[in-house]
């Protein structure tokens, strides 16, 4: 999940990466502006375990709901008031507003024993997996 982009000297548009860059700074991207929420999921035998970065939302404005074996996450942040001492703001990068991240797992979740912690704008979802969702091997008669 790299934020990368590759350059390839075999572009049908050779000079199409040193036009965007050169119109980088007067365009607004809809995607550079959009909110990300990065997470990072782990299977550990019985169980999924799922972090997401949320800094500077509080738990309070956090919302998971699991629905089978798809996990959906919704965070919405206040847009705080400022008090201007002096001059001008130049660039306004915070964000407020709602982000959400959805994940399909490959087993179903056992949503009575899911538990969920917020800790230094890390969330640590802990997803056991539903006792019926074992793998099984079927014998062909």
């Amino acid at each position: 999940m790299s934020r990368l982009t590759q350059y390839s000297p075999f572009s049908s548009e050779p000079f199409a990466d040193v036009f965007q860059a050169f119109l980088r700074p007067i365009r607004q991207n809809g995607e550079d502006q959009a909110p990300r929420m990065d997470i990072d999921v782990t299977e550990a035998g019985d169980k999924y375990v799922l972090k997401a970065d949320v800094p500077g939302i509080d738990k309070k404005d956090i919302t998971v709901q699991i629905d089978g074996n798809t996990v959906m996450i919704s965070a919405n942040k206040e847009k705080h008031s400022e008090t201007k001492e002096a001059g001008n703001v130049i660039r306004r990068e915070r964000f407020w507003g709602q982000v959400q991240r959805s994940v399909s797992l490959a087993s179903p979740i056992d949503e009575a024993a899911a538990k969920a912690v917020c800790e230094n704008g890390v969330l640590t979802l802990t997803l056991p997996k539903s006792a019926g969702s074992r793998n099984k091997t079927l014998q062909i008669e």
